[in-house]
């Protein structure tokens, strides 16, 4: 009885482990459950510094934004940056983001979302470890 209660609780604990799934890149973290939260640095506000009383300057904030897909957006979502990071000069709109690749930017790819207006950006080397 003791034996099945551990392989029950293990069971349990283990799935709840594997239905979230965290991803780290520069810039960006993923997390992947029933929704997909990707939480980026927002390019399209300042970061804010502040001087340092030895007279250096400090970094104090960095402006976030998250966009949040279901399993079917971001799906969609890894094959549109996917795609876009072998091309250059290449815009695609879906009905949340918009992802964009230019041909001055040879290390990364852009994406908006398209109610707040947004911007991140997805490092070439981090886009093996958001499939």
């Amino acid at each position: 009885m003791v034996f099945a209660i551990v392989i029950f609780l293990l069971v349990g604990v283990l799935s709840v482990v594997n239905a979230q799934v965290k991803i780290v890149g520069e810039g960006i973290t993923i997390e992947k459950a029933q929704y997909n939260t990707i939480e980026y640095i927002d390019g399209s506000k300042d970061k804010l510094y502040q001087n340092t009383d030895n007279g250096g300057v400090e970094l104090v904030y960095v402006p976030k934004a998250t966009l949040i897909l279901n399993e079917k957006e971001y799906k969609q979502f890894v094959k549109d940056i996917n795609k876009a990071s072998k091309r250059k000069d290449i815009e695609i709109v879906r009905e949340k983001y918009t992802i964009n690749s230019y041909t001055w930017s040879d290390d990364s790819v852009y994406f908006s979302d398209n109610k707040t207006l947004s911007v991140g950006e997805i490092f070439l080397v981090d886009i093996e470890k958001i499939k």
